[in-house]
């Protein structure tokens, strides 16, 4: 099995042995060689067993989900097209999701979604999305706006750290 690694700003990753458990932090400024590797190999210092890991390099992590939505594209601040879509993962500045059918949109273009989590309060997520990228039926989007007293933001913080 392969382990993800999230790579933080400061560049440091915590390596956990999955035979042992142990857990050790490094500096990845001390790794030049790690710098442009997706995955390697590491030894644990305890135990000795060796395991792989994949780098992770996103500014945010994202977490694996399958939610059922809708979205409705935006044009000059009018709704054109609506949609089934499923969202597929989720960071606090964005997601991915994907539609049933390749979509004919681009990079800068405005989509209003709404979906459900999978939490105690099944709250109601509806924010205002900017593709960012197309890839088949799947769209890479960020988030608008966020703020602390938005409730589908505040829904969205709790959730990440659940």
């Amino acid at each position: 099995m392969v382990e993800k690694i999230f790579i933080t700003g400061s560049k440091k990753v915590t390596f956990s042995c999955p035979e042992c458990k142990n857990a050790r932090v490094v500096d990845l400024n001390q790794h030049k060689e790690w710098e442009k590797a997706d995955r390697i190999k590491v030894r644990c210092a305890r135990c000795r067993h060796t395991f792989r890991v994949v780098f992770e390099k996103r500014a945010q992590y994202r977490k694996t989900v399958d939610f059922t939505g809708v979205f409705t594209r935006i044009v000059d601040g009018r709704p054109v097209e609506k949609g089934p879509m499923k969202v597929v993962d989720l960071s606090r500045t964005g997601l991915k999701l994907k539609l049933n059918e390749a979509p004919n949109y681009r990079a800068g273009d405005i989509l209003q979604i709404e979906f459900h989590l999978d939490d105690a309060k099944r709250s109601l997520i509806k924010k205002e999305v900017e593709v960012k990228i197309v890839f088949g039926q799947e769209l890479g989007v960020a988030f608008t706006s966020m703020h602390s007293s938005n409730p589908s933001d505040k829904a969205l913080g709790f959730y990440m750290f659940m």
